[in-house]
């Protein structure tokens, strides 16, 4: 017992390890997803759930999903389009999930045939059961792979969400995350992003981030959350004002970039009015500048014409979603400016730490100017631009007098009085012509104001008259049954149907034939509502009837025993069942199964979804 004693008192107290907690649902880009399941390391299984915007509740609830699993595999949630339209593109044909549902995707090498079905929501899906569903698939294909032969010990790319802290380095291409699982800091790398481009320019401290992470690299890669629009069409209506960098300047153009890899050309004449000017002279290469984003036969063209510094413009779009604007006027550039080491000459002058070199936190600030030691703060870039436009304009202006006076003096002897008329003229002409263009400018922005305004009422009329004709049909009330017999009802409302679809001169030709009533029939159509009740008594006069046109426009088709071309179709002794649409192009589209009876006529069997394939 002392010993024991004594063992307690001088060992280490131990405490237990929290385990770490799994984020239950992981929302990334389709094609992120797609490579992490196609991933030949991968050792865990996965759900991937898909819903479509506008459903309201009737989905499934990926948390509620995840916290059935309890960690079994992990659960990814997509919205139906183009994320569920790029997952396609990354996976082997036929494992793809789309619309509202969810699919459960095993881990192994040979996950890709022992993917089970998807599970799609319907109208009158039972959600809970739909889930347990998967749960069970889940379980199925790991008890598969615990089966098979051991993965390889390579260890398997994991997602993990962090909070972005603050950035690091000389050109702040370091950013620091926290982990929000396990608090452990980790790193992302500019390279990893895009290269040349500052991570505070692509991310804002506090923003969350998911990505892979390497835990002995100790980095966090969210290469897929890159997001660059395809054409400055989806970013800019005509005639807005933009942000762009200064990619090169030459004499007769400039070069600037939207966005990284969206780079135009914009000529002198775009950029000054002044045909003696050249561009190199009035912009700097790596400056942001404003420009006018304009579409002329079908082209983006940008133009620096009549564009102000103080103009309101349109934000430069994230590089990173869920980041701030990638292009900032008020962000200071100043390594586009400065000479190598002038930045760390500027905060080594700065002085002590929290003085004016260095914020609260420790980082040094950026200086608000570059110029020589002792001249005090240099001009920024427009203030640069702007007063060599003014020094431009005066001087041609200057020409212009010079030249005039001289050609009079020539010609005519003129005298002071002469000169100062015609200097008074080209005043008011160039007067005129500024006025002019500035009204011309506002006319054609009225008019793509008017324009938007003129779609946007469209676009709300087709919504009302959408909205007018849903409330007339949900407004008239369904008829009273004749019958107490369901059967007889049935009867009187295909006999009526018949009489109101088939012409009067094909009604000899095309009676209703011989059929009967299946005692699963009635009752799903009972559940369907007055508009999908009428589309499946045409269906079933078409049949009946045997119209050709109409009854060859349904596809009547053998119902088959399983999905292979050549199987056998499902008989009932020597009956045979088909189906044929009713619907077409809808979700969930409608069936109707019957049976072709070997002593002639038909028995209407059931009418379903598309998806139900069994009678």
């Amino acid at each position: 017992m002392p010993a024991r004693k004594k063992q307690r008192r001088h060992g280490p107290a131990t405490v237990p390890e929290t385990p770490a907690s799994r984020a239950p649902v992981h929302h990334l880009p389709g094609a992120a997803v797609a490579e992490l399941l196609a991933s030949p390391t991968r050792t865990r299984p996965a759900v991937v759930v898909s819903f479509t915007a506008g459903t309201g509740s009737h989905r499934i609830n990926a948390a509620a999903l995840a916290a059935l699993l309890d960690g079994e595999a992990d659960v990814f949630e997509l919205e139906n389009g183009s994320e569920t339209r790029r997952l396609q593109d990354g996976l082997p044909p036929g494992l793809e999930i789309y619309g509202s549902g969810a699919r459960a995707y095993p881990a192994g090498p040979d996950w890709p045939e022992a993917t089970p079905e998807p599970r799609l929501v319907h109208r009158l899906t039972n959600l809970s059961r739909l889930m347990e569903a998967l749960a069970a698939d889940v379980r199925t294909g790991a008890r598969r792979t615990q089966s098979a032969a051991p993965p390889p010990p390579k260890p398997a790319p994991t997602t993990a969400t962090g909070t972005v802290g603050g950035f690091t380095g000389e050109d702040n291409s370091r950013a620091l995350v926290r982990l929000v699982t396990t608090g452990r800091q980790v790193t992302i790398r500019a390279e990893d992003l895009l290269p040349g481009v500052p991570l505070d320019w692509l991310l804002t401290r506090g923003q969350q981030v998911t990505g892979f992470l390497d835990a002995e690299a100790r980095t966090l890669d969210i290469h897929a959350l890159l997001q660059r629009p395809a054409s400055p069409v989806t970013v800019y209506r005509p005639g807005d004002v933009a942000l762009a960098r200064v990619k090169a300047a030459y004499a007769g153009h400039a070069v600037v970039t939207l966005w990284p890899d969206a780079d135009f050309r914009i000529g002198i004449a775009r950029i000054s009015s002044n045909e003696l000017d050249a561009a190199e002279d009035l912009l700097t290469e790596g400056e942001v500048v404003r420009v006018r984003v304009l579409y002329e036969n079908g082209a983006v063209v940008l133009s620096m014409l009549d564009v102000d510094d103080d103009d309101p413009h349109v934000p430069a779009p994230s590089l990173v979603a869920g980041g701030p604007p990638w292009l900032d006027p008020d962000r200071p550039y100043t390594s586009i400016f400065a000479p190598p080491g002038a930045a760390a000459a500027a905060g080594t002058h700065a002085g002590a730490p929290g003085g004016a070199g260095e914020t609260g936190d420790g980082h040094a600030r950026p200086a608000a100017g570059v110029g020589p030691p002792g001249k005090g703060p240099a001009l920024t870039a427009s203030e640069r631009r702007t007063a060599l436009k003014s020094t431009q304009m005066e001087l041609e202006a200057a020409r212009h007098t010079i030249a005039e006076l001289s050609a009079d003096a020539t010609k005519r002897g003129a005298t002071d009085k002469l000169a100062r008329m015609w200097q008074d003229r080209y005043d008011d002409e160039r007067r005129r012509a500024d006025h002019e263009a500035r009204l011309r400018s506002d006319v054609i922005r009225q008019l793509e104001s008017l324009k938007a305004e003129l779609a946007k009422t469209k676009t709300q009329l087709v919504g009302a008259k959408k909205l007018r004709r849903s409330a007339s049909s949900k407004s008239e009330p369904e008829p009273p049954d004749l019958f107490g017999e369901p059967v007889e009802q049935f009867r009187f409302d295909l006999y009526t149907e018949w009489a109101r679809t088939v012409p009067a001169v094909d009604k000899d030709r095309e009676p209703l034939g011989a059929y009967s009533v299946g005692p699963y029939f009635l009752e799903s159509l009972a559940a369907l509502p007055a508009p999908q009740r009428t589309k499946a008594l045409r269906a079933v006069v078409d049949l009946v009837a045997n119209r050709e046109g109409p009854l060859r426009n349904r596809k009547p088709h053998v119902l088959r025993e399983n999905e292979g071309a050549h199987a056998p179709a499902r008989m009932r002794g020597e009956d045979v069942c088909w189906r044929l649409y009713v619907e077409q192009g809808t979700a969930a589209a409608l069936r109707l199964h019957y049976w072709k009876l070997k002593s002639g006529g038909f028995e209407l069997h059931e009418v379903v979804p598309h998806d139900a394939v069994k009678p």
